[in-house]
């Protein structure tokens, strides 16, 4: 009985390996992704002026002119270190020029460009003849608003955009600036920030296996919903809302002033802004921040019914693959409809 036991669980342990169903490739694109698409603003600094680094700046952008083959998809960037086509710094005469700000949702983790929403989109208002368009994607996996505002403010507006649209995410809130202040400083988290997990059957179970099979253990932990885990520590009926837990009471009022802050810098270049809320778990604050606050606001998340569709890259890698990418682009067309775009 043991012996027949130990050999099916190797046969999963072989089969998880060798065919990957659950997308085990994403942990290693993902760290090549890092360590070969990136620059950081510490780079080159001495230990002793890791403290002279901007933590409201840009942290990291990507090298220009890159060309790398992740496995899933292909990264090629432009000179300016932006995902898609070569494009020229002054606009060209004649061209509407729309500047997308957000993080991995806008990049298009694990999709090749063309497949994007973004690259997709470009190609129909093209095709439409009546006005040339580019769509710039600045989208950097990771980034949090303060990053996407800096990026606005150092790079994106010299680019004289007709238009700006940031895809809102749950990242936004959750600040890599924090990250690497505790990674460079050694800053430690706020007392709270560090939510409870009492663990399961399951993640106990894929403890036990992790020494001996690690793949089998990442299925096993993958039966197990982490929200839901911290929400049984809790008192009953409390529900997940990702602004009133975690790095969200830090997080989200930073990021309501860097939103703020991208707004008016739009608004001083006479550049309209629009903002499409794509957070998962719902933001629940959002909308009315952005009612209350006059900021144009789309909802461009998923439904219920769409996230049951076979949408994701893979078990392990939650972002939108081609038919998740499709259905992006169907909202965007329907919100292009109250767009300022040329007719």
């Amino acid at each position: 009985m043991m012996v027949s036991l130990a050999l099916v669980l190797a046969l999963v342990e072989a089969i998880l390996r060798l065919a990957d169903p659950i997308g085990q490739n994403h942990e290693v694109e993902f760290d090549r992704y890092r360590q070969e698409a990136l620059r950081y603003a510490w780079d080159g600094l001495p230990p002793a002026r890791l403290g002279s680094v901007d933590l409201d700046g840009m942290l990291y952008h990507h090298k220009p002119s890159l060309d790398i083959d992740f496995g899933s998809y292909r990264l090629r960037t432009n000179s300016l270190g932006y995902r898609g086509p070569e494009i020229s710094k002054p606009k060209p005469a004649g061209t509407f020029r729309i500047l997308v700000i957000g993080d991995s949702v806008a990049y298009g983790t694990g999709v090749n460009d063309e497949v994007t929403f973004l690259r997709r989109w470009e190609s129909e208002l093209n095709a439409a003849g009546k006005q040339r368009f580019e769509v710039i994607n600045t989208g950097h996996p990771m980034y949090d608003s303060t990053q996407e505002l800096a990026l606005l403010r150092d790079e994106g507006l010299a680019l004289q955009p007709d238009l700006v649209l940031l895809v809102y995410v749950v990242n936004d809130i959750e600040p890599t600036r924090d990250v690497v202040e505790s990674a460079l400083l050694g800053k430690a988290p706020l007392p709270g920030e560090t939510l409870p997990d009492p663990g399961d059957f399951w993640t106990r179970a894929a403890d036990l296996c992790a020494p001996i099979l690690p793949s089998t253990a990442k299925l096993l932990r993958l039966q197990s919903d982490p929200a839901l885990r911290m929400l049984s520590t809790m008192p009953k009926g409390t529900e997940y809302v990702p602004e009133l837990f975690g790095k969200g009471p830090r997080g989200w009022p930073r990021s309501q002033r860097a939103v703020l802050d991208m707004k008016a810098l739009c608004a001083k270049a006479n550049v309209p802004f629009f903002l499409l809320d794509h957070t998962l778990p719902a933001l629940r604050a959002l909308p009315g921040f952005c009612e209350q606050n006059q900021i144009p606001y789309f909802l461009f998340r998923f439904s219920p019914d769409e996230l049951a569709r076979p949408i994701r890259n893979s078990l392990m890698d939650s972002h939108s693959n081609a038919a998740g990418h499709e259905v992006l682009l169907g909202k965007l067309r329907a919100i292009a409809i109250h767009l300022p775009l040329p007719r």
